[in-house]
């Protein structure tokens, strides 16, 4: 039904979010910071990397394992013609050179940014735990306004 691993990131990112109120900020910069907490762990749920969308932890074990093991190369090339030019005498000056059309270079190729694949796994993991950890937060910060003199606030709206 859910996974477990998309579960623990969401609630580790509310317990974070929550636990933002004790910043010695401001209540506003409290909020902000803890929103912020709170959509960098809901995106970091929902990333999938790779050709085959795999979430972050198993493509960066996969890019770490590959960048640390053995490669073998193989190296195919031509000799290059540098060898055989320098062994060879060089032309008297007296002969005249035949004007050759000069060969332009290719230009290189440019390249084109590989883009590498990322997706959101909205059908994995589904809109209802990422609200429910989302109101869970909005919540408790709405308790401890109420507490910090939001009360008072309100009554003044209802009076």
């Amino acid at each position: 039904m859910f996974n477990d691993r998309d579960l623990g990131i969401l609630g580790a990112g509310a317990l974070l979010a929550v636990l933002s109120l004790f910043l010695p900020l401001s209540f506003a910069g409290k909020v902000v910071v803890g929103f912020l907490v709170l959509v960098a762990f809901m995106a970091l749920a929902l990333l999938r990397l790779g050709p085959d969308r795999v979430p972050p932890e198993v493509w960066l074990m996969r890019r770490f394992r590959y960048s640390m093991q053995a490669r073998q190369y193989v190296n195919q090339q031509e000799a290059s013609c540098a060898h055989s030019v320098q062994n060879t005498p060089p032309p008297p000056p007296s002969e005249k050179k035949s004007r050759l059309p000069k060969t332009e270079r290719p230009a290189p190729s440019v390249s084109v940014p590989v883009t590498r694949p990322l997706d959101l796994a909205w059908n994995e993991i589904g809109v209802y735990p990422l609200l429910t950890a989302f109101l869970a937060v909005v919540g408790v910060y709405f308790a401890v306004w109420l507490a910090q003199g939001g009360a008072q606030e309100l009554s003044i709206w209802f009076q």
